[in-house]
């Protein structure tokens, strides 16, 4: 179930107000309507069985478009909406105060959170009614959780220790992206917001000074593989020195340990049969010493550990390995435009045109980072050293009607070459 993508209730929330947005959905779904489409698509709970649809005769009924309408706001039946509604107009139900504490949390509403857990001090263990059953701790990683609650006041290192100090579990789990990642941890260090904020570092911090674990609930090393994975290397760095350990050789070449890495390959390049491989259950790569070396290979360069890939290429390592999503090491020193690392990729023949998840080649990767996330430093060098090598350059880059824009410095360069 969908549990960050949600609509927030209206300001007085009544269940006549819903119900007829229920009949709403159903009504529109006898005739073309887009939009309808798009809503079943994504919040009904069996879409596939809804096949006539846009039609008089259609096969959603009443009882479906309130079931999308509850899952839309994040509550998996229209009875469990129906009591949310119903528990939030009455001001002294826990459901109203975690409401109004969660709001307090992501606001960083220090006096009003306060004053509602001196109040109700079982407040801090309470959990949201919503699918993903949040704690309060969680909504200061502004992630899983519903989407329009997931940010990151400015004193959010203080509403956090408020918490904390009062009680809450910081390795408490909540039902968010399929428990993937399911702690604050998890969803801290995996969050642009605090990232953005400035305070994903120090929020780690104070999650292990009060008892997080550092190498995941599971102990597999989730919080560590999770900061590499989502690209925060500082708070990578925090965790390793916290004691998240570095075991295997996927997180050996991501943290640029080469020596350790060393230990784990036999002359030939090749991964020692007795090596440690990276075992995290969402972490989707088939679990083989070839799979995990080309990892380490791919994730090295994302994290610019230039000496692990130098040592790695000198090793025999193929400059074309991917990841388990078809980027390769060049993909990522383009998109963040680490220059040495593109330089020496670039010398040692990494393809151009390899195509990763969404189909762009090493070009199309960069170009896309510099238009919708801003020019990195380096970017210019990096997108001139591509094209200098040979990289194709898809026309639709060239468009004066492409969205966003490309920096006139950056078109530059390509209107050079073709």
């Amino acid at each position: 179930m969908n549990t960050t993508d949600l609509t927030p209730l209206t300001s007085d929330p009544t269940p006549e107000y819903y119900e007829k947005q229920a009949a709403a959905l159903a009504d529109s779904c006898r005739s073309i309507h887009t939009d309808s489409l798009k809503l079943i698509r994504e919040y009904h709970p069996d879409p596939e069985k809804i096949t006539l649809l846009n039609r008089p005769d259609t096969n959603f009924g009443l009882d479906d478009a309130r079931a999308v309408v509850a899952r839309e706001h994040g509550f998996e039946d229209w009875p469990a909406f129906l009591q949310h509604i119903s528990d939030v107009r009455d001001i002294s139900s826990p459901v109203s105060r975690f409401e109004r504490a969660a709001d307090a949390v992501v606001q960083g509403d220090t006096g009003t959170l306060k004053s509602l857990l001196a109040a109700n001090p079982a407040l801090v263990h309470g959990r949201s009614a919503r699918g993903h059953k949040a704690t309060l701790l969680h909504y200061t990683g502004a992630n899983g959780v519903e989407n329009f609650r997931q940010l990151t006041p400015a004193n959010a290192l203080e509403v956090a220790d408020i918490l904390l100090s009062a009680g809450a579990e910081p390795d408490a789990l909540a039902d968010t992206y399929g428990n993937k990642w399911g702690t604050t941890l998890d969803l801290l260090v995996s969050s642009s917001h605090p990232a953005q904020a400035g305070v994903q570092t120090a929020l780690a911090e104070k999650l292990l000074d009060y008892g997080a674990a550092v190498n995941g609930v599971r102990n597999d090393g989730a919080p560590l593989l999770t900061a590499i994975y989502f690209y925060y290397p500082d708070s990578a760095e925090v965790l390793v020195k916290r004691g998240a350990r570095v075991d295997n050789v996927v997180t050996a070449a991501a943290m640029g340990e080469t020596a350790q890495l060393a230990g784990y390959l036999d002359d030939t390049g090749k991964l020692r049969s007795d090596a440690p491989l990276v075992q995290v259950e969402w972490l989707k790569i088939a679990p083989t010493p070839e799979a995990n070396l080309a990892l380490a290979f791919v994730w090295a360069a994302m994290l610019n550990r230039v000496e692990t890939v130098r040592y790695l290429l000198e090793k025999g390592v193929s400059p074309a390995s991917k990841d388990h999503r078809d980027w390769t090491a060049l993909h990522w020193a383009g998109y963040l435009a680490h220059l040495e690392m593109a330089d020496m990729l670039i010398a040692h023949k990494a393809p151009l045109e390899a195509r990763n998840e969404f189909g762009g080649t090493v070009l199309d990767q960069t170009l896309w980072g510099t238009a919708h996330e801003g020019l990195r430093p380096h970017h210019l060098e990096v997108v001139q050293k591509l094209v200098d090598a040979g990289a194709k350059i898809h026309t639709w880059w060239l468009l004066t009607d492409l969205h966003p824009p490309l920096h006139e410095s950056v078109a530059r360069i390509l209107q050079e070459k073709v």
